[in-house]
């Protein structure tokens, strides 16, 4: 972007070929037309097309509502141009916040926010980048209602230091995982192919309020690729570990373990199975040694009348022929087969 302070373009705005003129803060701004450079992910035409579905929303707010908008953009700061602030208008701020709310899933919001609340800024300890692994280690947890953005590049030459340009919003808005952000899955979806060993990634994130769309600063991280990693994935049993040749007896299932602790998050539907009063899980593969043991967690159900019966459960955790098994076992209270059990266990 090139400011002229020359008289000969005072008052001069509109476009020709691939230059456009306008006026700002009493400044005339020459700008080239920016043109894709490659094919558009999905994810970038959706969001394309949501910010004209949202450009256009603005002319169906009332009056009020748009000076709600104005009053909040006089406080917002807009880009930083020539060293100083850009105006930003209510829509330009209307527009960007709902493209921000609509990536994380929220509804239009058509009512100016009360204020701009400060947005923390993220912190995490490493990024680990291999061909099958994608992570950001050690992330401080934020509550809702912030949920972190990751934009990535795809793989650059280890000798470029600016590839900031280069990086796609990877995830539009997710919760931290005890502090892992894995975003394995979502980068090869998004970009299309591995990360290159030897090459570099940039790196971008920050944490967006999903209640208003107001965003806070990027953190900015280039890493190099490597072909294999120490890091320690954390330990999940899902309905997606099942082994589908064995039977078992849940319809939902989620188990976290905790890192470098005997502890486990139980979270699952419960089934039951013959006239034994316990469901068993089946995975595709073996947990580590270190959390092989015995947990504790809560259940409950309701009867036939509706109430909600409280109970208790063990979960017996084995490994056997290269592949693990989970059996939840009613300790107490009323038995039902139908029943969801959940909690925080240590594992012993």
């Amino acid at each position: 972007m090139i400011a002229l302070p020359s008289i000969a373009f005072e008052g001069f705005s509109g476009s020709a070929k691939g230059v456009t003129a306008r006026r700002v803060g009493g400044r005339n701004i020459l700008s080239c037309k920016c043109w894709p450079t490659g094919a558009a992910t999905v994810a970038q035409v959706a969001r394309r097309a949501s910010l004209k579905k949202i450009s256009k929303s603005w002319k169906l707010l009332s009056s009020e509502q748009m000076q709600e908008w104005d009053r909040l953009a006089e406080h917002a700061a807009g880009a930083s141009v020539l060293g100083k602030k850009a105006e930003l208008t209510g829509q330009n701020l209307y527009v960007r916040l709902n493209v921000n709310r609509a990536m994380a899933g929220e509804a239009l919001l058509s009512t100016a926010p009360l204020s701009n609340v400060a947005i923390p800024n993220v912190e995490f300890t490493q990024v680990v980048i291999t061909p099958d692994l994608v992570v950001l280690g050690g992330v401080k947890h934020e509550p809702a209602p912030l949920k972190l953005v990751v934009k990535m590049s795809v793989s650059q030459s280890a000798g470029i230091s600016n590839g900031w340009s280069k990086t796609v919003i990877i995830t539009p808005g997710m919760e931290d995982d005890w502090g892992e952000a894995d975003v394995t899955h979502l980068y090869l979806k998004t970009i299309g192919v591995e990360p290159v060993p030897g090459e570099k990634v940039f790196v971008e994130a920050y944490w967006m309020d999903t209640s208003t769309g107001f965003a806070g600063l990027e953190a900015r991280e280039s890493v190099i690729v490597t072909g294999e990693s120490h890091y320690q994935r954390r330990v999940k049993a899902t309905m997606d570990n099942l082994d589908p040749t064995e039977e078992s007896h849940v319809s939902s299932l989620d188990v976290d373990f905790s890192t470098g602790a005997p502890v486990a998050q139980f979270n699952a539907q419960c089934l039951g199975h013959s006239n034994v009063a316990s469901s068993e899980v089946y995975l595709d593969q073996q947990l580590p040694s270190e959390i092989i043991g015995t947990g504790m967690c809560l259940g409950r159900s309701n009867d036939a009348d509706g109430h909600i019966n409280a109970q208790s459960y063990l979960v017996y955790m084995y490994n056997r022929n290269g592949k693990s098994q989970l059996t939840f076992a009613h300790r107490g209270g009323p038995y039902y087969t139908h029943t969801e059990v959940f909690g925080t266990g240590i594992i012993y």
